[in-house]
């Protein structure tokens, strides 16, 4: 006959009891990880308490905090006061690590992302100053953008060293609604101010506040001495047009190009200007330069003539008598004074007080030695052709 099972249960725990080993389980049953029955020596791998596992010889349990066989009496008044205090704690650890996570948000989110229109509005003027006409472009609605791409909203033109952003800005809401927003901005620019109002939108509290009004027009000056191009901040603009459409706030140095007769100094033009000053108009120093021997060379091959009347040239001689053994000679080259004409394409050139003699051989029987003195001026035209400053006279 086979032994009861319950006298089986009983005579194994009355021989572990009386071998001094544990079985393999804590008070709730749990077994150890090798199914093998723990001795006093052998650490718990498994807290007696609440069966959760216990990696190492800790002094408290992980979850319940109770105190480890080994390090604590379990049923005495510490493990019971561990028990009690252990879970407080974390919970006031946990406590303190989300406090700490929420006041970090702010500090690790951009801070350049806005927030109301008038952080907007700021924000969008520190991306002018910064250059960065993408972060920039961020903060204006698309739709005031026409055409989508225009030339002068790009980093070149704001990097150009002709290009000065606003500073000093202040901004500051007029109105505000859940839609719609007016925000008064004030800047200075060098030793002048400005002032803006913007209008921003947005379509409810969930998006982002838009400038509709961010960009400016600006006037250019009058070309109204043939200029070809004019060069602003660096961007090449059609002489004929007469105002850039869309720009950002600023100033812009333009400078006129394309005429070899004339120049004129940059001006600086802010950005939403009505109108621009006229440009300073002078003649081009290398003019004069190349205009001066060109006269002489002229003048020059009049003298070269072997007439009285030398054919379209400033001068001439009379003689009652045929003269022969003709020569002309220049004395005095004329000074010579050249003015823009009023479309500023070419100057007159205006050559006075030039000094000429002619000599030769009459038939007179009284004077038969001719001389002749004469006064002379030049007039004429400074021009460029094909690339070239010429002059070309008007005689």
């Amino acid at each position: 006959m086979g032994v009861p099972r319950g006298t089986r249960s009983c005579s194994f725990r009355a021989e572990a009891q009386a071998s001094g080993t544990r079985t393999s389980g804590n008070r709730f049953g749990h077994p150890n990880q090798q199914g093998l029955p723990m001795t006093d020596a052998q650490p718990a791998r498994y807290c007696p308490y609440c069966g959760a596992p216990v990696p190492g010889s800790p002094r408290y349990c992980f979850r319940c905090g109770a105190g480890q066989p080994g390090h604590q009496p379990a049923d005495g008044p510490a493990g019971r006061l561990s028990r009690l205090r252990r879970p407080w704690s974390l919970v006031l650890i946990g406590v303190a690590v989300v406090l700490l996570v929420v006041a970090a948000v702010p500090l690790l989110s951009p801070r350049w992302l806005p927030d109301g229109p008038d952080d907007v509005a700021r924000a969008y003027f520190e991306a002018l100053a910064e250059r960065d006409a993408d972060k920039a472009l961020a903060f204006l609605d698309p739709a005031s953008r026409k055409p989508p791409d225009p030339p002068m909203l790009t980093d070149r033109i704001l990097n150009d060293p002709g290009y000065t952003p606003p500073d000093e800005v202040e901004a500051e809401v007029q109105f505000s609604a859940t839609d719609t927003s007016t925000v008064k901005v004030d800047y200075r620019i060098n030793q002048g101010n400005g002032q803006l109002e913007l209008t921003l939108t947005r379509k409810d509290d969930s998006t982002e506040w838009k400038i509709q009004n961010g960009l400016l027009s600006m006037a250019l000056p009058r070309n109204d001495a043939g200029w070809e191009t004019f060069l602003v901040s660096g961007a090449a603009v059609p002489a004929t047009q007469e105002r850039l459409e869309l720009v950002f706030p600023g100033t812009y140095r333009i400078v006129a190009t394309g005429n070899g007769i004339q120049e004129a100094p940059p001006i600086t033009v802010w950005a939403g200007a009505g109108e621009t000053d006229r440009l300073l108009v002078r003649l081009r120093p290398t003019v004069r330069e190349a205009i001066e021997p060109q006269v002489r060379a002229y003048l020059d091959t009049c003298a070269e003539s072997r007439e009285l009347l030398p054919p379209r040239c400033p001068f001439g001689g009379r003689s009652d008598w045929p003269v022969t053994s003709l020569k002309w000679t220049i004395t005095h080259y004329p000074t010579l004074k050249l003015q823009l004409t009023s479309t500023g394409a070419e100057a007159w050139v205006v050559g006075e007080a030039g000094e000429a003699e002619v000599t030769g051989r009459t038939s007179s029987p009284f004077t038969p030695d001719f001389a002749y003195r004469t006064t002379f001026s030049v007039f004429g035209f400074g021009r460029v052709i094909d690339g070239k400053t010429v002059f070309v006279p008007n005689h």
